[in-house]
C-alpha cells in the first residue's frame, strides 16, 4: 500500500510540473508578446500631427515699467513655428489624452519707445557705458528655440480639443539689441556725468550674449478640425523665466516671452 500510494503522489507531482511548464512561455514568446504590446502602445489610441504656426507676440515685463513713457512702434516680424507630436489617448473614447511634442521656432520683435530714467547699457567709443538714459531707444529680439510641449488634451466634441501644460526650451540663436537715440544718458546714477546724443547720433547697445539658453513656462491651446485630417489652431505662451540672464543688471526689470501663436496642422 505505501508503494502504491508513493508511486501515485511521484506521478501527481511529475504531472503538475509537466503542466507548469507547459503554461509558461518560452523567451521566444515571451518576446513576441513584449514586442507586440510595444507596438500596440505606438498604435492603438495614438494620434500624430505635424503643425506650423506663426507668433505675435515679444520680450515684454509683466505690466508696463514706469521708465517707459510710449510705445512709439512695435513690429512682430515673420515669427514661424514647425512641430511634430503624438498623442497617446487614456481612454478608448479619445477624450483625455497626453501630448508629447518637438517644436523648433523663432521668437521675436522690434519695437521703438519713449523712456525717461531707463537704466542700460550702450556702447560708447568701443567701451560699455552704463546709465539712465532718457530719449528713445529701438529694441530688436530675434531668438530661436528648439522646445518640448508637454500637454494634457480633452476632446470637447468631434471638432473641438483644447490643451495646457508646459514646455522647456534651449536657445540656438539669439539677438537682443539696439540703440538708443535723441537724448541723453547719465552715467552710474541719474545725477552723473551726461552724454547727449543730437541731431541723428546714436549708440548701440548689444546683450546678445545675455539672452538665457534655457527657457520653460506654461501654454494653452484649442484646436478646430476641418475635416478629418486638417485643423486649425491657437495657442497662448508665457515663459516663466526671464529672456536675459538672472544676474544681468544693465536692465532694472525682468523680460518674459509672451507669444499667440497661430497656425494650421496634419493629423494622420
Amino acid at each position: 500500500m505505501k508503494k502504491f500510494i508513493y508511486t501515485i503522489a511521484l506521478s501527481l507531482g511529475t504531472l503538475a510540473t509537466i503542466t507548469a511548464q507547459e503554461a509558461q512561455p518560452s523567451n521566444e514568446e515571451k518576446v513576441n508578446q513584449e514586442t507586440n504590446q510595444f507596438k500596440e502602445f505606438f498604435t492603438q489610441n495614438m494620434d500624430y500631427q505635424v503643425r506650423a504656426h506663426f507668433s505675435i507676440g515679444g520680450s515684454a515685463p509683466l505690466g508696463l515699467p514706469r521708465e517707459i513713457r510710449k510705445i512709439d512702434s512695435y513690429n512682430p516680424g515673420l515669427q514661424l513655428g514647425l512641430e511634430a507630436n503624438a498623442t497617446k489617448w487614456l481612454t478608448d473614447d479619445k477624450q483625455w489624452g497626453v501630448r508629447l511634442g518637438l517644436r523648433f521656432e523663432s521668437k521675436g520683435m522690434t519695437t521703438e519707445a519713449n523712456v525717461k530714467g531707463y537704466l542700460t547699457e550702450i556702447i560708447q567709443d568701443n567701451s560699455k557705458v552704463k546709465g539712465y538714459f532718457t530719449g528713445d531707444v529701438k529694441t530688436k529680439v530675434r531668438n530661436t528655440y528648439l522646445t518640448i510641449p508637454v500637454n494634457v488634451i480633452y476632446k470637447i466634441n468631434e471638432s473641438w480639443n483644447i490643451y495646457g501644460g508646459l514646455y522647456f526650451s534651449a536657445l540656438i540663436d539669439k539677438t537682443f539689441d539696439g540703440y538708443v537715440s535723441n537724448g541723453y544718458l547719465r552715467q552710474n546714477d541719474p545725477n552723473g556725468n551726461k552724454i547727449t546724443f543730437e541731431d541723428g547720433s546714436k549708440a548701440d547697445y548689444d546683450f546678445s550674449n545675455e539672452v538665457r539658453k534655457f527657457q520653460w513656462g506654461t501654454q494653452v491651446g484649442a484646436e478646430w478640425k476641418m475635416n478629418k485630417n486638417f485643423f486649425l489652431l491657437g495657442e497662448l505662451s508665457y515663459g516663466f523665466n526671464g529672456v536675459l540672464n538672472k544676474d544681468f543688471d544693465a536692465i532694472s526689470f525682468s523680460m518674459h516671452n509672451i507669444y499667440l501663436n497661430l497656425g494650421f496642422g496634419y493629423q494622420f
